[in-house]
C-alpha cells in the first residue's frame, strides 16, 4: 500500500529534520510527505515532487490567505463540517495563541477556524494522507485541526507528547489516551517489591520532587534565576504582543520586507500586502489593550488571598495552571475552564469538613477580573497567596488536585494522592484518582481518607513503567544541546515512526 505521510517536524538546524525523513523513507518508503517545520538555518532541502513543506508560522498565525489563493482549495463538504463539530470549540478557543489573549469575536474566530479547516482538509485530500506523526501536543488551532481531521477520517496516528519530565515524551495514538502504554507497563511493574533503578535524569527529577529537596526542585523547574526573574521572563513572553519594543520590531520588519520585495519585483503589491498585515496587527494590539482593561493582575489576586494556617486545617490543594498552556487546552478536555474543577471539588469537600485551597501560579500576569472574584466568592474555597510555598502546602494537604499538571506526579512522589480532571497522561497509577462528577469525587475522597499515604515503592514502580513506555527526545536546535544525545534521539524517532507505520499497514 502507498504511504502518504504527514509529519509535524521539529525546529531544525544542520539538516536535522531532513535526515529524519530521509532515513525513515529508506526504512518504510513513503510516496508523499507533507510536513510543517521551522528550518532555522536553511539546511533542510526537499524534493518538491515528494515533499510539501508548509511554513509553521503561517499556520500558527492563520495567514493562509496572505500566502495563497484560497479559491484554489476544495470547498468543505457537509460530512467534514458535521464530523468536526465536537472539536470546533477547542479549536476556536486556541486562537488565543496568536496573541496570548482571547480577543476575537465569535464571527472572527469562526472565520479563522474555517480557514484552517478548509486549508488542512484540502492538504489531506490532495495528498491522500493516510498516516499522521505528531511531535508535540496539538495546542494551536492548526495542529489541533490536523489532529481532529486525523480522528474523523480514521487515519492511523502516532503522537510524541512532551511531559513534565524534561525531554521525555509519551508515545500514544490518541491525545486523550496518552496513558495507555504507561498503564500497560505499570501492570507489569506494580507488584514489584525490589529496588527500582531509574535513568540518571529521571532519578534526578524524582529526587527534586521530594519535599526535602526544595532547592533542587526550583533549579530543575525554573532553571537558572530566581522566582522573580522567572516571573519577569514569563510575563514578557506572554505580554510580548503588546510591548512597545516588540511591536516596533514586528512593524519595522514588515516595512523592511515590503520595501525590499517591492524593489526586487518592481511591483507595489508586496508593500501593499505588508501594509494590510500591519493594519491587522494594529487592530489586534488595540483589542488586547481593551481586553487588559477588564483583567486583574496577580497583585489584585494577592489582595483577596491569605497566608493559610496549613498545619491546623484540613484541605485539598488546587494549584492553578499558567494559561494559555497545553495542560489546560487541550489536555484538560471539558475542564479547560479551571473554575469548573474548583466548583465541583469545593462542593463535595464541604460535606467532609475539608477546605479547598486554591493557589495562583506565581508567573500568571493577568486573568479576567470575574475569574478571581468568582473563585473568592465560591463557598468552601480559600485563595492562598502565591508567596506560600507549594512544597509546604503539599506537605500538610489531604490531597492535591489538577486538570492535568505537574502536581499530579509531584504529589504522589511525596505520598499525597491527587484528583485529576483532565487527560495529561498521568490519569491513573498509584494515588491518582481521575474524577469528573460528584460521585467520582466522593468515591475518591472516601478512599483517600481510608488509605493513607501513597507507598514509595508503588510510585517508583510507576516511574519505571513511565521510562519503559516513553521516549527521550533531544533537539539540536535547543540552546546548549548535546550533539550525541540529539543524534541518538534522531535514531529513536526514526525507529519509532517506522515501527508505528509498519504496524498500521500490516
Amino acid at each position: 500500500m502507498r504511504i502518504n505521510l504527514f509529519f509535524q517536524g521539529y525546529d531544525s538546524v544542520k539538516g536535522y529534520q531532513q535526515s529524519i525523513l530521509q532515513e525513515l523513507d529508506g526504512q518504510i518508503h513513503f510516496d508523499r510527505c507533507v510536513l510543517t517545520s521551522r528550518d532555522n538555518d536553511g539546511a533542510d532541502q526537499y524534493d518538491p515532487g515528494k515533499y510539501e513543506k508548509i511554513d509553521y508560522d503561517m499556520c500558527a498565525n492563520a495567514r493562509y490567505e496572505h500566502c495563497m489563493d484560497m479559491n484554489t482549495l476544495r470547498p468543505l463538504p457537509r460530512e467534514i463540517l458535521a464530523a468536526m463539530e465536537p472539536y470546533e470549540p477547542a479549536a476556536v478557543k486556541m486562537l488565543c495563541r496568536i496573541t496570548d489573549f482571547d480577543i476575537f469575536t465569535y464571527d472572527e474566530a469562526k472565520r479563522f477556524y474555517l480557514h484552517h479547516l478548509r486549508f488542512w482538509n484540502d492538504v489531506f485530500e490532495r495528498n491522500g494522507i493516510n498516516f499522521v506523526f505528531l511531535t508535540g501536543i496539538p495546542h494551536h488551532t492548526h495542529d489541533y485541526i490536523i489532529y481532529a481531521l486525523t480522528k474523523v477520517r480514521h487515519i492511523p496516528m502516532c503522537i510524541l507528547a512532551p511531559t513534565h519530565l524534561p525531554h521525555w515524551c509519551f508515545v500514544g495514538n490518541d491525545l486523550y489516551k496518552l496513558y495507555e502504554r504507561l498503564d500497560a507497563a505499570y501492570e507489569r511493574w506494580k507488584d514489584n517489591c525490589q529496588p527500582v533503578t531509574l535513568p540518571e535524569d529521571v532519578e534526578a527529577y524524582y529526587q527534586a520532587l521530594l519535599r526535602e529537596n526544595k532547592t533542587q526542585k526550583m533549579q530543575i523547574m525554573l532553571g537558572s534565576g530566581s522566582r522573580k526573574e522567572h516571573a519577569k521572563k514569563e510575563k514578557r513572553q506572554i505580554m510580548g504582543y503588546v510591548m512597545w519594543d516588540k511591536i516596533w520590531k514586528r512593524q519595522l520588519s514588515r516595512m523592511k520586507h515590503g520595501v525590499v520585495d517591492s524593489l526586487r519585483t518592481g511591483s507595489l503589491t508586496p508593500w501593499r500586502e505588508k501594509r494590510v498585515w500591519m493594519k491587522k496587527d494594529a487592530y489586534c494590539i488595540q483589542k488586547v489593550r481593551h481586553k487588559l482593561k477588564n483583567c486583574a493582575t496577580i497583585a489584585d489576586y494577592e489582595k483577596m488571598a491569605v497566608m493559610p494556617d496549613m498545619k491546623h486545617e484540613r484541605y485539598v490543594l488546587f494549584l492553578l495552571h499558567l494559561q494559555p498552556e497545553a495542560t489546560t487546552l487541550p489536555q484538560a478536555g471539558v475542564f479547560a475552564e479551571q473554575e469548573l474543577c474548583i466548583q465541583l471539588l469545593a462542593h463535595v469537600l464541604k460535606d467532609y469538613g475539608i477546605k479547598l485551597y486554591v493557589k495562583e501560579h506565581f508567573v500568571q500576569p493577568y486573568r479576567m477580573k470575574s475569574f478571581y472574584k468568582d473563585l473568592h466568592d465560591t463557598d468552601n474555597v480559600t485563595l492562598v497567596s502565591s508567596d506560600a510555598e507549594s512544597v509546604d502546602l503539599l506537605e500538610y494537604c489531604v490531597a492535591a488536585a489538577t486538570p492535568a499538571g505537574t502536581v499530579s506526579i509531584e504529589a504522589i512522589a511525596n505520598g499525597k494522592p491527587v484528583f485529576v480532571f483532565g487527560h495529561g497522561g498521568f490519569e491513573h497509577g498509584p494515588g491518582i484518582y481521575q474524577t469528573g462528577n460528584e460521585a467520582e469525587c466522593r468515591e475518591a475522597i472516601e478512599d483517600i481518607l481510608r488509605s493513607g499515604p501513597v507507598p514509595v515503592q508503588a510510585v517508583r514502580n510507576y516511574f519505571r513503567a513511565f521510562v519503559e513506555s516513553s521516549i527521550c527526545v533531544y533537539s539540536p536546535a535547543e540552546e546548549g544541546s548535546d550533539a550525541q544525545k540529539a543524534e541518538q534521539s534522531r535514531k529513536e524517532i526514526v525507529k519509532l515512526a517506522a515501527g508505528e507505520i509498519r504496524l498500521a499497514f500490516s
